[in-house]
């Protein structure tokens, strides 16, 4: 047996490093006296479903008492695993991933009824990341704040210090260091104390949130739990990727990309299309202006600036905008989806259910939320197994619907009743056309000012004032809801939606307090029917959920009367 100690707070924490069988007797001896374990994994890298992957230690404890199975060592490390985790109270940090390792490597499958996640209750008691003024949701983060900064400098740290020393990334020295490396031990074993420090100090952060905040609502905790289980058998479950397909597709971009970038060098001289400089250089060269600079000086030619040289008349812009799109659809989806498939040619998207300051939900590996909804070409990537069809279900004008609903306006309900164009009432309110009307409509609702209404509408500051100035007169219960929910703000730092959840309003930003309610409102009704579709069976067809859409994967002979019967478990009513 290995003995490592660490000093945490002025107290000593003791770390146990299992190497042989026999030590293991000791381990189940301690065991009968935890009925709740804060718990870890240290593993070959962070994609579960790539070839080759494996747990290598398995470290778990209770209060400073850590224990670390360098699980690579022994034959039966499946039976040690069960032994440990199955039938207990288990504490993670982000369980999301620990569970589908454990059940990726070793085909156990724990209990969520058994799981709490320091990372989702971090969540709840401040959904700030560090880099917004909150404490932060890692767990290097939460030491630093509730426990000990030193520590979660020093211990927290170790690796990428080691990883500075050794030239090696982050991913390869987890895979490839020594398994009885004392700093490797010690940053493992300290995990399973830090979780158990963390969660204690979090209980008692909600706690105090039960008792001086009345509209806080304690049942969220099991709600978010709930939801990162649904989201984590979607992950699980993953989407096929059609290989064939997906490498035309790249070939066939590859060859436009170097179409247009060809174009570019042999008629303007611009060996490189991502040059900042030589594109410039090559637009004044061509006759035509560059008004804008950047931070650093130089001239600016970004997405905007190139469309409006296309309409002068400048093929150049035309080239760089066709190569650079070319490149990113290939080389930022496509290319990405052949990469990240496992053996059976499916994806595991990575759904993070609480990732924004108002839990909306974000998801990478399958960037589903940030891939272009008019591009069939980029989705056709995707397909179901065979004899199933894939059907989408979302909520129309959904945020508009939840604005609607928490201000009671009239005026908007009743143009949701009617089936009313709302984009056209509000356009018409200042005699402007439609496309600004729907901005307007959209940009209240994210807290976007007169300025960037003007240049995205392409009308002056003045008229987007105007136009936002009919929207409220048009709607005047959204502008009392909006001052209400501002002036809750400026009060007490934080607003509460209708489902009890607290968010922070940072001071300077009082005008984001209506985006944060209408958005993490929107995030709860999406949410919520994912629960009612799991409940009702149909977790296993669930793909991704995607803001307001969900994606499920249903057998063809069903496809008609699956996709109903989950547009009607997704429906509900909000206030009316």
């Amino acid at each position: 047996m290995i003995e490592i100690t660490q000093e945490i707070a002025g107290r000593l924490a003791s770390i146990s490093v299992v190497e042989t069988a026999k030590d293991m007797d000791r381990v189940y001896e301690w065991l009968e006296r935890a009925s709740t374990l804060a718990v870890d994994t240290e593993t070959t890298g962070l994609d579960i479903f790539s070839p080759g992957f494996r747990i290598r230690t398995l470290q778990f404890g209770v209060g400073l008492d850590a224990w670390v199975i360098p699980l690579e060592k022994f034959d039966c490390d499946r039976d040690i695993v069960a032994a440990v985790l199955q039938d207990r109270r288990l504490v993670f940090q982000n369980a999301s991933y620990d569970v589908l390792a454990i059940r990726k490597y070793y085909g156990l499958e724990l209990d969520w009824e058994n799981i709490a996640d320091t990372k989702i209750l971090a969540h709840l008691c401040d959904p700030r990341p560090f880099r917004e003024g909150g404490v932060g949701h890692s767990l290097q983060e939460l030491t630093a704040h509730y426990l000990d900064p030193e520590v979660a400098t020093e211990v927290k740290g170790s690796m990428s210090r080691l990883s500075r020393e050794s030239g090696l990334k982050k991913a390869e020295l987890f895979a490839g260091i020594d398994v009885w490396n004392r700093d490797y031990l010690r940053y493992a074993g300290m995990d399973a104390v830090l979780t158990y420090g963390v969660w204690r100090s979090l209980e008692a952060r909600l706690a105090e949130m039960q008792a001086t905040i009345p509209e806080f609502n304690p049942s969220l905790v099991r709600y978010e739990h709930e939801v990162a289980r649904v989201c984590a058998e979607m992950e699980w479950n993953g989407f096929r990727v059609d290989p064939a397909y997906a490498e035309r597709l790249s070939a066939q971009l590859q060859e436009e990309q170097d179409l247009w970038e060809w174009l570019a060098e042999d008629e303007f001289g611009v060996d490189s299309v991502n040059s900042t400089d030589q594109v410039a250089s090559a637009v004044l060269e061509a006759g035509y202006r560059l008004n804008e600079l950047t931070d650093s000086g130089k001239y600016r030619v970004d997405k905007k600036v190139l469309a409006d040289l296309s309409e002068q008349g400048l093929v150049l812009a035309d080239y760089v905008t066709a190569a650079k799109a070319a490149k990113k659809r290939r080389s930022s989806w496509v290319d990405k989806f052949l990469e990240g498939r496992d053996e059976n040619d499916r994806n595991h998207a990575s759904i993070q259910p609480l990732a924004a300051r108002t839990a909306r939900m974000s998801i990478t590996g399958i960037p589903a939320q940030t891939l272009p909804s008019g591009d069939w070409e980029i989705r056709r990537c995707f397909i179901p197994e065979d004899g199933n069809v894939i059907v989408s279900c979302d909520y129309q004008a959904q945020e508009l619907r939840v604005l609607a609903a928490l201000s009671g306006d009239k005026n908007m309900q009743r143009a949701f009743a009617e089936g009313a164009d709302l984009h056209q009432i509000t356009a018409d309110a200042s005699g402007v056309d439609r496309k600004v009307g729907k901005t307007v409509n959209f940009a209240y609702v994210y807290g976007s000012g007169a300025g960037n209404i003007a240049s995205t509408c392409d009308i002056s500051v003045a008229k987007a004032r105007e136009v936002i100035s009919g929207f409220e007169r048009t709607y005047p219960g959204v502008k009392r809801l909006s001052d209400s929910l501002q002036a809750q703000a400026k009060q007490r730092g934080y607003i509460v939606t209708p489902t009890g959840r607290v968010l922070p309003v940072d001071k300077d930003r009082p005008y984001a307090a209506l985006n944060y309610m209408i958005q993490s409102t929107s995030r709860d009704i999406t949410a919520s029917a994912l629960l009612r579709l799991d409940e009702d069976g149909f977790g296993p067809y669930l793909r991704l959920p995607i803001h307001d859409e969900v994606v499920a994967e249903v057998p063809e002979e069903f496809a008609s009367y699956g996709a109903k019967e989950i547009a009607q478990v997704m429906q509900c009513e909000f206030r009316g």
